[in-house]
């Protein structure tokens, strides 16, 4: 077995190398019910195939049920009491304050991503808010990089430039629907240019905030996922969709 077929060993697991380029696409806040009403107003074609032609299974996140901690419990595989990260905030006893858990001091365990990038393979992370972009490229040689600043990306500091050019798009409002999308579209963008064989990207939850499962809004948010899934799919990706939490109407 030569090196480039060997497992990458991460915090006590064996995950197989990538023969095919994996994305793993976070839905922030996604509710299985909004991607269930989406696919029966027939706005998500791709997600109803992927739900008949792969597997699909309804699964707890971490507790708390906040993005960082589910975030980073899906990139090293393994739950806050190994990973360090157990919210979005902490109390600093010290200075009375709360302070958000976005730096890397905090994280007490290698990612998934790191390990196959020291392991040869070429990763690449893209997330909505810039608050994860730090823990979730920690130790990564590779791009990373968050929709929010995108236009600030260098390659010296995220391995990548000009990114609002190579998409064709501003660099949208935080507060928007526009943020994930500018997420999935540089997932598509980087597939076709840079074909990366791990890509992590992470939505955020303004839309799943706003509007209840099954609402036009909500079915428009899915639809434009949709179609991105298909750009995936049609480069020839393995796809695994999955939330950091649920959301209640």
């Amino acid at each position: 077995m030569d090196r480039l077929s060997e497992p990458v060993r991460v915090n006590g697991r064996d995950y197989a190398r990538p023969h095919r380029p994996v994305v793993v696409v976070c839905v922030d806040g996604c509710e299985p019910d909004c991607i269930t009403q989406a696919i029966q107003a027939g706005v998500a074609p791709f997600l109803k195939s992927m739900l008949e032609r792969g597997s699909s299974r309804i699964g707890d996140c971490v507790v708390p049920s906040f993005t960082n901690p589910n975030n980073l419990s899906i990139v090293t595989g393994v739950p806050p009491s190994v990973h360090g990260i157990s919210g979005n905030y902490f109390l600093d006893v010290a200075s009375g304050k709360e302070v958000m858990m976005n730096d890397p001091s905090y994280l007490r365990a290698p990612t998934l991503l790191a390990a196959f990038a020291q392991a040869g393979a070429r990763v690449a992370v893209v997330t909505a808010k810039d608050k994860l972009r730090a823990m979730l490229g920690h130790g990564l040689s590779g791009i990373c990089f968050s929709a929010e600043k995108a236009g600030q990306a260098t390659l010296a500091d995220s391995g990548i430039d000009n990114v609002p050019m190579l998409l064709g798009k501003p660099v949208p409002s935080v507060y928007s629907a526009d943020l994930s999308e500018f997420v999935l579209a540089a997932g598509a963008k980087l597939m076709q240019t840079r074909r990366p064989d791990l890509m992590y990207l992470s939505t955020t939850d303004y839309v799943q905030h706003k509007c209840a499962p099954g609402t036009a809004e909500a079915n428009a948010f899915y639809a434009m996922m949709d179609g991105y899934l298909a750009q995936l799919d049609a480069a020839g990706a393995i796809i695994g969709l999955t939330a950091d939490h649920g959301m209640s109407p």
